[in-house]
């Protein structure tokens, strides 16, 4: 903040030598939102670039940048304060996103809704350009009451109540003028009000009612009950709940996700937090993977690599190192 208001920051990687960039990106990035860690095949030719705007507990970023992952895992959610929901707006490139058991791609104009609290992983195949707003979560869901639902689910800013955040916001990244001490408060509150409305008006167009919400959150419960269970089968599911197999599917695509890929996403969560906890360091990899419902220990690994970015082996060496 200036003497007269709340200024525009920047950085760029050109202000360092390459072979540092890619840690000066993650150590600037960190600084502006809650941790994550980059990975990129090949560091040479990377370039990152960042705009921001801190007003109150409302932070904007107009953030560019060429190809790279960004993963947060639990060691990053541990050590880091969580409690914000970060709303991302894809202006170029495409984001692969996966979170909270949700598979999605963004492309220009849409935007996803991610919660601090949850492991995630962003991946960008080339060159993007994305907005990316952190507000305080009680903030939000004082506006939003069931924003938690909403968490990985794609927002189109072409529809009437998306349209007006992401206006609102493009239009203040793209001419980045400093903003008087008097009209702050005003502005946060604004900005924070546009996201709640862009979350109500997609709550809104949501094709569960209240009851097909309910019946989803049974047959979740049922399915924690039995996810160690390597049988457990979307067919046995779906009678356990009295409903034919199509109906299942179609609850859970309402959600924006497929059973099989959110049961496999509830397992390895599990297997990661046993694989972080210190009193199971002598229980072999597969040993734990094999009691949590995978019956091949390789497409086990392969699924954790690709949720987390980092073999199963690597994490656990992370995490209790």
């Amino acid at each position: 903040m200036t003497a007269s208001g709340f200024a525009w920051q920047e950085l760029h990687t050109d202000a360092v030598a390459a072979s540092d960039r890619l840690d000066y990106w993650c150590e600037a990035t960190n600084s502006l939102f809650p941790p994550t860690r980059l990975s990129r095949a090949d560091a040479s030719g990377f370039y990152g670039q960042v705009s921001w705007l801190r007003i109150g507990e409302l932070t904007v970023a107009d953030i560019r940048s060429t190809k790279l992952d960004v993963i947060r895992t639990e060691k990053e959610i541990g050590a880091s304060d969580d409690r914000w929901f970060e709303l991302t707006i894809q202006l170029d490139g495409q984001c692969a996103f996966s979170h909270d058991g949700r598979d999605l791609v963004t492309a220009p104009r849409s935007m996803v809704l991610y919660d601090s609290r949850k492991p995630y992983r962003m991946g960008f195949d080339g060159p993007y350009r994305q907005i990316s707003l952190k507000v305080p979560r009680d903030a939000l869901r004082e506006r939003v009451p069931a924003v938690d639902r909403l968490v990985a689910h794609e927002l189109s800013a072409d529809g009437l109540a998306g349209r007006f955040i992401f206006d609102f916001v493009a239009g203040l990244c793209l001419q980045p003028i400093e903003v008087p001490a008097a009209l702050a408060g005003r502005l946060e509150s604004h900005i924070v009000e546009l996201m709640a409305t862009a979350l109500i008006g997609a709550d809104a167009q949501a094709p569960l009612t209240a009851s097909g919400l309910a019946l989803v959150d049974r047959i979740k419960a049922h399915i924690l009950s039995r996810l160690d269970d390597p049988d457990l089968a979307p067919r046995d599911i779906a009678a356990a709940q009295n409903i034919s197999l199509r109906r299942l599917y179609e609850l859970f695509e309402a959600e924006g996700q497929q059973v099989a890929r959110w049961i496999q996403c509830q397992r390895l969560d599990r297997i990661r937090r046993e694989l972080a906890d210190p009193l199971q360091r002598g229980l072999p990899i597969n040993t734990i993977a094999l009691s949590r419902g995978f019956k091949e220990f390789s497409h086990f690994s392969r699924a954790f690599r690709r949720q987390y970015g980092v073999s199963p082996r690597d994490y656990r060496n992370g995490q209790l190192n």
